[in-house]
């Protein structure tokens, strides 16, 4: 899962210290400390980005 720090949250990765940023940072959403971030909303799934150039019908 992918993940970005929402407006005027500053979160850091508890593994490497590394600030989450608009990058994003992939994430395993069963971990207790970043399921419990989401859960508070300090962080948000990053939105999806289109992969197919086909338009949706």
């Amino acid at each position: 899962m992918q993940i970005v720090s929402v407006p005027g949250r500053i979160v850091r990765d508890p593994a490497t210290r590394r600030v989450v940023d608009d990058a994003g940072l992939t994430i395993d959403p069963f971990d207790p400390a970043w399921a419990r971030l989401l859960a508070d909303g300090d962080v948000a799934a990053a939105p999806v980005a289109a992969t197919s150039k086909e338009p949706a019908l």
